[in-house]
């Protein structure tokens, strides 16, 4: 099973232990990118972060959304130890109007350049399109 979840890791390149970055690239906007942005517009803005030590790719940011929400694959993939989760009475909300019950709360650090902050996400069954959900922080 630890092989077949291996060969998983390494196929979609989502999560990477930092130890095993070389550099990493930051990204920053200013005035001029929005030059060739026709305004307004619903594009998602999808980065990378690094959570718990490791660079996470495919995060989501919606400001619309109350809550941080991880994946259970993604909590998975991170070796986050089940100890970590923290009961919850709250029940989410998914895209599709259904009602998700979350597995725990766990808190992890979350870096952003040379922003560095404690947050909460919520660990829920689904199948992901993203491997993070940033909510309103």
């Amino acid at each position: 099973m630890r092989l077949c979840q291996a060969q998983m890791k390494r196929r979609i390149g989502s999560v990477n232990a930092l130890h095993h970055q070389k550099a990493v690239t930051q990204i920053k906007f200013d005035r001029t990118d929005l030059l060739r942005v026709q305004t307004p517009h619903g594009d998602p803005l999808v980065v990378s972060l690094t959570v718990a030590d490791c660079l996470v790719r495919r995060v989501l940011i919606d400001p619309g959304s109350s809550a941080n929400v991880m994946p259970r694959v993604t909590f998975d993939w991170l070796e986050i130890k089940l100890e970590m989760l923290k009961c919850t009475g709250n029940l989410l909300l998914g895209f599709d109007g259904k009602r998700v019950e979350p597995i725990g709360i766990v808190e992890l650090l979350v870096r952003a350049t040379e922003k560095e902050l404690a947050e909460s996400f919520m660990v829920v069954k689904i199948h992901p399109s993203y491997n993070l959900l940033m909510g309103r922080g």
